[in-house]
């Protein structure tokens, strides 16, 4: 199957090998992202080439009854479908100040989209999960080629895992359709495991396989990518903390960087999201962050998704202003005006900010 992201003017091209798109932030104007307008992240130059004829998932490890199913077999399973929003790690990564490390995505490496699969939970119970398991891995059809410090890796294959506690959510979806549709080759057709509230490298696509396992597995994108490095003054690069759960985060989607507003009433919009608690309050300020006023926040609070927010403004006269919007969430995390460094980049939840001009603030308006 040929990559679906090459042709849509809804997404901006950061790489073509491997194929990674952000989303425009003026073309997030829906609660769910259409397909063509999803960002993209995948880490290898080939996107897998499945033949659902041959495909199989294999369930084994520390299981009791160890499982081989073909998408029939997945097809006929009870599903569910549910909204969630994806954040890729190193969405605002090109923000970070002094520069990181990686892919540099702006603001636009977030979407959300519905997604209908069979409950993660259904096929662990199915197998039987034994007791003295700890983490369950999550293998993708993803293979290529990583260098780091000179060493190349070749033949890695794409495998992520989570804590079994993490794994046991019964949020959890072995998603085979996307907003209605079966998943394109770009976002993991036939089958990707769905990770509400985890950053998105979590939720492994094009997925072959899962194995329970009764050790932390250690391999290459579990501990040489998507953890935090500590590049500090006491620099200690063994110590690596992992990349989990997403930090509460906001955009603006309207107005655009840089766009000339007309005179009269405009309605500021973005999202919100966490994935450690609900949003609960979203602030806008139109002076750089001097003062703030409070958002209307639209909808129900869902820890799985984002949730759209809005912001009557009028300029009070002509001239330039710099719109910034702030989340805080359910447990009483807020976003600051900086994010922690760190070498990669990974979950910068920094304050976005953007500047707009109002008519008669050019010289001889």
């Amino acid at each position: 199957m040929e990559s679906t992201a090459a042709g849509q003017p809804h997404l901006v091209r950061i790489s073509e090998a491997p194929i990674v798109r952000e989303s425009r932030l003026a073309a997030l104007d829906s609660f769910i992202t259409p397909v063509d307008r999803f960002f993209v992240r995948n880490h290898f130059a080939d996107v897998p080439e499945v033949d659902i004829n041959d495909w199989r998932l294999r369930v084994d490890g520390e299981v009791s009854v160890p499982l081989e199913l073909d998408f029939e077999r997945i097809m006929a399973m009870n599903s569910r479908e549910s909204v969630v929003t994806l954040e890729c790690a190193g969405n605002s990564r090109s923000h970070m100040r002094p520069p990181a490390e990686g892919i540099s995505f702006s603001h636009g490496a977030v979407s959300a989209a519905k997604w209908r699969g069979v409950p993660l939970l259904a096929i662990l119970d199915a197998a039987g999960v034994k007791d003295g398991a700890v983490e369950v891995a999550f293998h993708g059809s993803d293979v290529g080629e990583e260098e780091e410090e000179g060493e190349v890796f070749e033949d890695l294959p794409y495998v992520r895992s989570l804590p079994l506690n993490a794994a046991l959510s019964p949020d959890n979806l072995l998603a085979y359709e996307m907003n209605g549709a079966p998943l394109t080759p770009d976002h993991g057709f036939p089958l990707r495991l769905v990770a509400p509230r985890w950053y998105g490298m979590a939720s492994v696509k094009w997925l072959k396989r899962i194995q329970v396992l009764d050790r932390p597995y250690d391999g290459f994108f579990q501990n040489r990518r998507y953890v935090f490095i500590n590049e500090g003054p006491e620099k200690d690069i063994a110590r690596r903390e992992p990349v989990t759960t997403i930090k509460v985060k906001s955009n603006i989607t309207t107005p655009r960087h840089g766009e000339i507003i007309p005179p009269g009433p405009i309605v500021i919009r973005g999202f919100a999201w966490s994935g450690n608690g609900e949003v609960t309050r979203v602030e806008v300020s139109d002076d750089a962050g001097e003062t703030w006023g409070d958002a209307e926040l639209k909808g129900e609070a869902d820890v799985n998704c984002w949730r759209r927010w809005e912001f009557p403004w009028t300029a009070k006269e002509p001239g330039h202003f710099i719109f910034m919007s702030r989340a805080t969430d359910s447990t009483g995390a807020r976003q600051e005006r900086e994010s922690p460094w760190n070498f990669r980049g990974y979950a910068n939840n920094a304050i976005q900010s953007l500047a707009v001009e109002t008519p008669g603030s050019r010289a001889g308006a």
